[in-house]
């Protein structure tokens, strides 16, 4: 079968680059999984010589014959040991190679940009590192076993045919062949089907995915009904992409039943006509059609290997499109560090920043302000008026459409990523908790602490009483998600982390948005002594909690609406009387 029928030339590159990035650094693997498969074609070949010596010989009355079962039993052994470690081999290869995919796209997704990965649900990008990488395993082991393997003892075997008789091997040669042209274009159809199932269950782990979060709304709602039937939906979609790929499947092998039986009988037939003219000897028909019917398996294989192929090939292009996604955000590696002078805190300065997260609004509109060394400022502003964004920026978690930020008088896009962000403590409304210890997850702020430090960072968050009462302490595991914690505890964890990491710069983004009035007074007392020193941003949901900010930044729709401090507002801005006055 010319496998150039099944490969267009898009298809060709995405190999030749598959080979180079991934399976090339298995040359030796290879090797040895090659001449394994070359020791399972060539004993498949002696099958049907061994049983036709067999024969002639008992026809001839030649009590050599006896010898052969034990030379079949001894090239079974060899087959059977062969086959065994080729497997193995194969296998060994298949598996490291996705594994190794699957390394290089979770590195790829942890480090994009945040507004790549955005784009798409988790669900979709679990999906890809699951489901389009085992598509891609399957479609490895199938190359090499079938198109490999099953085509190696197809054209031993058929040596052997030619050999025996070329006339009869002219009916086989051109009666195979036949089933070429259906198995393609089902094959390319099927491409066609399994980028649509792909998609299908990326949308179905999405899904999943989302239901399973967000099950206490669901609850509280009485949703159920709607989330099954939800779910009901992608499942029967589900089921009717994969039945059409099973149907597509299902096509091929009947057309190679039915050419195999057609050549078969052709063989035996014609066959059986020319020992009755005495051109070929009984033992001679009986080794032709044992190696005929052990063409079929292989040939079958052969026939159902397009299917898989064009299924892998559709998951691979969809794994080297992710792969190409380049992040925006980036630093070069000569980029120097933050230069941050010891007991100083670092300046941050905004000058004409402007920000859209998608090309029709812009979030923030020709932003200028200047947050002193170790001055405490306050974002304050309406939902959506882009406090959160300075957050980010700052971060570089994005970049400016326009403008520029300076710490110190540097462009932080000149400055280290890693040193920028090593510079920066971060507690957002938004608690990251892992299924972890409280111990582990407090260390994130600074892997190197030691327990004492640690628990020292738990004390001044006001969470370590909590934590030694917990089961194992310190060891106790929160559960995913924090799912065993308040939302009060989960955001002490966060502010843990952040006194732990003592950077310089710390970013309050409604750091106190999920605890009671009494333990937001008690925190936020601690983080008065914390951001002693540090230059401090705070975006707070109560105003009461800022007025002693240094200075007070006025945001409306994108834009600074005004700023001085909570005297200077309250007197002289309309528009933060009114916020004050709604949110205290």
């Amino acid at each position: 079968m010319n496998i150039n029928l099944m490969i267009t030339k898009k298809n060709k590159s995405l190999i030749i680059e598959f080979w180079n990035d991934f399976v090339s650094n298995y040359k030796i693997d290879i090797i040895l999984a090659f001449i394994l498969l070359v020791v399972v074609a060539v004993t498949a070949s002696i099958y049907p010589y061994l049983i036709q010596l067999v024969f002639d010989g008992l026809l001839d009355d030649n009590s050599n014959w006896i010898i052969f079962p034990f030379i079949i039993a001894f090239v079974a052994i060899i087959r059977g040991i062969a086959m065994f470690f080729q497997i193995r081999q194969v296998s060994k290869i298949s598996l490291s190679i996705s594994v190794d995919i699957q390394k290089i796209l979770t590195k790829q997704l942890i480090t994009a940009d945040l507004d790549e990965l955005n784009k798409l649900s988790s669900g979709n990008h679990v999906s890809r590192i699951m489901n389009d990488v085992i598509l891609i395993r399957d479609g490895f082991e199938r190359t090499i076993n079938n198109l490999v393997r099953d085509a190696l003892t197809v054209i031993a075997l058929l040596f052997y045919l030619i050999w025996l008789d070329w006339l009869l091997s002219i009916l086989v040669v051109v009666i195979y062949p036949l089933a070429l042209r259906p198995i393609v274009r089902i094959g390319k159809k099927q491409k066609i089907i399994a980028t649509s199932l792909q998609e299908q269950m990326e949308t179905v782990t999405s899904t999943l995915t989302e239901m399973l979060q967000g099950i206490r709304m669901v609850k509280s709602y009485n949703l159920e009904n709607m989330e099954i039937n939800r779910s009901k939906g992608v499942l029967n979609s589900l089921f009717k992409k994969m039945f059409s790929l099973v149907i597509g499947r299902a096509k091929v092998l009947p057309i190679l039943e039915i050419l195999g039986g057609v050549a078969a009988a052709s063989v035996i037939g014609f066959a059986s006509y020319r020992v009755s003219i005495g051109e070929l000897s009984p033992g001679s028909v009986v080794g032709y059609v044992t190696a005929l019917l052990m063409i079929a398996q292989p040939a079958r294989a052969l026939g159902t290997f397009n299917t898989v192929f064009q299924e892998a090939l559709s998951a691979l292009g969809r794994i080297y499109t992710q792969l190409k996604i380049t992040p925006k955000v980036i630093s070069l590696s000569s980029a120097p560090n933050l230069k941050i002078t010891k007991n100083k805190s670092p300046k941050i300065t905004f000058k004409s920043v402007s920000f859209a997260y998608n090309k029709k609004n812009k979030v923030l509109d020709d932003i200028n302000f200047v947050v002193n060394s170790g001055s405490k400022v306050a974002l304050v502003g309406q939902s959506g008026s882009g406090k959160s964004t300075i957050i980010n920026l700052i971060s570089r978690f994005y970049d400016p459409i326009n403008g520029e930020i300076l710490i110190n008088e540097e462009n932080i896009k000149n400055i280290s990523l890693n040193s920028l962000r090593n510079n920066i403590s971060l507690v957002s409304q938004e608690t990251i908790i892992y299924n972890k210890s409280f111990m582990d997850n407090i260390r994130f702020g600074n892997l190197n602490a030691p327990d004492h430090k640690v628990k020292k960072a738990a004390m001044n968050a006001d969470i370590h009483e909590f934590i030694t009462n917990s089961l194992d302490g310190y060891n106790t595991i929160v559960g995913e998600g924090g799912n065993t914690l308040s939302g009060g505890q989960k955001q002490r964890i966060s502010i843990a982390r952040a006194i732990l990491k003592d950077a310089p710069i710390l970013l309050l983004d409604e750091a106190t948005s999920s605890l009671d009035a009494e333990t937001e007074n008690e925190i936020n007392r601690t983080l008065d002594t914390l951001t002693k020193n540090k230059t401090t941003i705070t975006i707070a949901h109560r105003l009461s909690t800022i007025i002693n900010s240094d200075q007070i930044i006025l945001f409306n729709k994108g834009k600074i609406l005004d700023s001085g401090n909570h005297e200077e507002l309250i007197n002289n801005s309309d528009y933060y009387k009114k916020l004050y006055n709604t949110v205290t």
